[in-house]
């Protein structure tokens, strides 16, 4: 009863993720169209729970026989959760810089920011194109460790970016 009780709750688990979808919208403030992601508080509440369940699912007795799909149903989850966690921390930046990197003056001001800016911009244009043609399988979209790579990339280049805004904007101020 047990192990049934466990095999049903994975692949709860895992057919519940078939009914959720991204949320990707068309952001129209910039010159060429993109998307951005939009209301993920539903999917993260349902990540913390699932996460959750099967952290728990790791400690029960009973798993003897699941317990490779759980191991991997659980590396999933962390890899989702990961991707979701760089991917709202790379479009919160991307919307702050995105309007100021639009403008010709600031790129000829600031020619390295903005070659940064470029690279991260074509990303992210690529991903959400991307994410947008498969907004109805969170998982595939989530849970790939290519996405988390560029994902990484575009944080660490929009740091180096916003380090050289704000050096640039305090000499200006002095």
């Amino acid at each position: 009863g047990k192990e049934y009780q466990i095999e049903s709750s994975l692949e709860r688990m895992q057919s519940e993720w078939k009914s959720v979808e991204l949320n990707i919208h068309e952001y129209t403030k910039s010159k060429d169209p993109t998307f951005v992601l939009r209301d993920v508080d539903v999917l993260l509440a349902i990540l913390d729970e699932h996460i959750t369940a099967t952290q728990a699912m790791q400690f029960s007795p009973f798993k003897g026989p699941f317990e490779e799909a759980i191991a991997a149903w659980n590396k999933t989850l962390q890899l989702i959760s990961e991707v979701l966690e760089e991917w709202i921390k790379l479009q919160r930046n991307w919307l702050y810089l995105q309007p100021i990197f639009e403008s010709d003056d600031i790129n000829q001001q600031l020619p390295q920011e903005g070659k940064r800016f470029r690279t991260v911009d074509k990303n992210w244009r690529k991903s959400m194109a991307s994410a947008k043609r498969n907004a109805d399988d969170p998982v595939a979209v989530c849970s790939s460790e290519k996405t988390l790579k560029v994902f990484n990339e575009g944080n660490k280049l929009l740091e180096l970016v916003q380090r050289g805004l704000a050096e640039y904007l305090e000499t200006k101020r002095t």
